[in-house]
């Protein structure tokens, strides 16, 4: 090499950035854990926002489930942890004196993703909203309605699934579609009877709960002793028929599996349908959706009952700590309509953008296709996840924040981050975990043994080794941030 090339070499060595503490996590890359993947890290103060250290931080990385961190934050800051969601129910014209409507009964959806779910503890059941939708049409005199029961989602425009979303993912419960009016999380199990040996079909036996007018291609057959869960539901939204297709283990009398349900507002109306049917009240039009030429005139509208929402803090703790793909949708819209725009999905991601600019969160190279982490081609720096945590851990709603997140060994998310346990770490990590098949994502917050406390966030893709291998190399990079700083 001559004067004149050593030269350009040391040039450009001087001039190439060097991220702070970038040689000592580059040394994380010779685990095995991650052997043929790509990778990011950054640890921050998160009192001061100071980066502390950083390893290809800036580049965009699919992050999973870990997403949800930026829509709840976004929720929190902008909605108020003690936002409600308001469902109304009514009728439409009047009551003759022998009990029959003239008119229709309407659900407006208020987009309240907790609406008669199963997910969140104390709330009202499936079966608690339609019994009190009942009894409220009782009450009001009525004992036959001329019209229909219609249900009113339009307060959220566009596709109620983001067009990213994988077709296998579809029709399975993690995919359940947003929609204003959602109702028991918009999700069915399908219960099976596995065969007696391998390869003979595995029998629906029912859904629980009943999903009125879905037909079911049966596909499914009888797999291995203990191979668990491999079936999956084919079904977009809107779609009247699901397929049913992979295995079930052989040797159990029963196996379920959970579905979408295809059209969220039509379920709640055909649900609340028959409710009422089962209750001796009569429907004579059956149960639709509401269209603008249906609609009536607020004049024309007689309050029954209106259903609050639990506050948002407790929406954003079971969507954060349960990894609710639905809420976390459902809250981008919520954004997108404080904001005075449409509830689409786009409208969701772009509000949830603007707030990480108001944040002052760099947002170069972060490409958001939806809320929830569940699109595969999601990518987002590491810095910002950092940057956002920081920014979070200096506002009013930031303990509502943290303790939405996993925290191994105090809180109900155990089970999830039980292998983060037992080292040290519990009381003392508050995370969101994501998972898609080749990547994961960890973000979250980490209190060291000096009471400092830090943001983090490690993301990695095109990963090959076992789930179990990755977190106990993360476990044992925590400890040590832990211990450091």
């Amino acid at each position: 090499m001559n004067f004149a090339s050593a030269f350009l070499v040391l040039s450009f060595l001087a001039a190439k950035p060097v991220l702070a503490g970038d040689s000592g996590l580059a040394q994380w890359g010779t685990d095995p854990a991650l052997r043929n993947a790509v990778w990011a890290a950054s640890v921050r103060d998160a009192r001061t926002g100071e980066m502390l250290e950083s390893f290809q931080a800036d580049k965009g990385l699919i992050p999973a489930s870990s997403i949800k961190v930026l829509v709840t934050a976004a929720a929190l800051s902008v909605l108020g942890e003690d936002h409600r969601f308001h469902t109304r129910f009514y009728r439409t014209g009047e009551i003759a004196q022998n009990g029959t409507l003239k008119g229709d009964l309407v659900i407006e959806g208020g987009g309240d993703p907790s609406l008669g779910s199963t997910l969140m503890t104390g709330t009202p059941t499936l079966s608690d909203v339609l019994g009190a939708w009942s009894r409220a049409v009782r009450e009001a005199g009525i004992r036959r309605v001329e019209g229909a029961v219609l249900a009113d989602n339009r307060l959220f425009e566009g596709m109620p699934s983001p067009g990213s979303w994988a077709w296998e993912d579809l029709g399975n419960y993690y995919a359940a579609p947003a929609d204003a009016l959602s109702l028991n999380d918009n999700l069915y199990a399908l219960v099976f009877a596995p065969g007696k040996s391998v390869g003979e079909e595995a029998a629906l036996l029912r859904t629980e709960p009943e999903v009125p007018g879905l037909r079911f291609k049966n596909l499914m057959r009888t797999g291995d002793k203990d191979s668990g869960d491999k079936g999956v539901v084919y079904c977009v939204p809107d779609q009247e028929e699901a397929a049913l297709t992979g295995t079930l283990p052989v040797g159990v009398p029963e196996f379920s599996i959970k579905g979408a349900v295809p059209w969220p507002a039509l379920f709640a109306a055909r649900s609340l349908k028959a409710r009422l049917k089962s209750d001796g009240i009569a429907v004579v039009q059956g149960a639709a959706l509401v269209s603008d030429e249906s609609a009536r005139s607020s004049a024309d509208k007689g309050l029954l009952l209106e259903t609050l929402s639990p506050p948002l803090k407790d929406i954003v703790r079971v969507t954060n700590k349960k990894s609710v793909n639905l809420y976390a949708e459902m809250l981008a819209r919520a954004l997108a309509l404080k904001a005075g725009k449409k509830g689409s999905a786009q409208e969701g991601v772009a509000a949830v953008m603007e707030f990480l600019r108001s944040a002052r969160v760099d947002i170069s190279g972060l490409r958001l296709a939806d809320a929830c982490g569940l699109s595969r081609i999601d990518a987002v720096p590491a810095q910002a996840f950092t940057s956002l945590l920081s920014y979070m851990a200096r506002q009013p709603s930031f303990a509502a924040f943290r303790d939405s997140l996993a925290t191994p060994g105090v809180d109900e998310a155990t089970g999830k981050a039980r292998s983060f346990g037992q080292g040290g770490l519990e009381g003392r990590l508050w995370f969101k975990a994501g998972f898609v098949t080749g990547a994961r994502g960890y973000c979250g917050y980490l209190q060291t043994r000096k009471g400092r406390l830090l943001s983090f966030a490690f993301l990695a893709n095109n990963l090959s080794a076992p789930r179990a291998d990755v977190e106990a190399f993360l476990k044992k990079r925590l400890i040590s941030l832990a211990e450091k700083y």
